[in-house]
């Protein structure tokens, strides 16, 4: 399994690319938008049998690869916009043979993140169910999905707490400063900026 990740995609608190590589034995991680020029990423895209997990029209159902797998398995991790463009930037894996799966869920990312369908999967949920149904063990990743879940509900419960970065303080903010120096001396609530912030 190789995974391609988008750089914007690296800097996000879930990752799912990294989740997936740390699940794998056999897994690598590269970071880039063009792989054209990347020595390693040429060597496997030039192996025989290999292909690409990424949804269109001329891909083959995972399933039906059960009998011989590829040989090497790329995945593209970033925004729909971000992937495509990678393999746009990429003709060597552009011209891969490309691999689906079917969904059969909506995306573990729930109200963290936004798919464009409901068929959209985390990169993630992707390799699972793709390596799930080429080896013919649909339970064997469910672990890695689960550890997913987790780390999904980790981040939502994060982003609701009144601790989480100061870009989004919630309501905790606006409570008055305690302290004789703010008693009768006409001072502002804390929560009420003087000029439009």
């Amino acid at each position: 399994m190789v995974l391609l990740q988008h750089p914007r995609e690296a800097r996000l608190a879930i990752c799912s690319a990294w989740l997936t590589r740390v699940s794998l034995e056999n897994a690598e991680l590269h970071c880039g938008v063009a792989f054209e020029q990347h020595s390693r990423v040429r060597e496997l895209a030039a192996t025989e049998g290999a292909a690409v997990l990424f949804p269109g029209p001329s891909s083959t159902d995972a399933a039906d690869l059960a009998g011989s797998p590829p040989a090497v398995l790329f995945a593209v991790d970033g925004t729909w916009h971000q992937a495509e463009k990678m393999l746009r930037l990429s003709p060597t894996l552009a011209a891969l043979p490309r691999v689906s799966v079917d969904a059969r869920r909506p995306s573990g990312y729930g109200d963290l993140r936004r798919e464009p369908g409901s068929v959209h999967l985390s990169t993630l949920e992707a390799v699972a169910i793709a390596l799930a149904s080429l080896e013919g063990d649909p339970a064997r990743f469910d672990p890695m999905v689960a550890a997913f879940h987790r780390s999904v509900e980790l981040q939502l419960a994060c982003s609701r707490d009144d601790r989480r970065s100061p870009r989004h303080r919630g309501e905790a903010w606006r409570l008055p400063l305690a302290g004789p120096e703010h008693e009768e001396n006409g001072a502002r609530d804390a929560g009420e900026p003087k000029g439009g912030v």
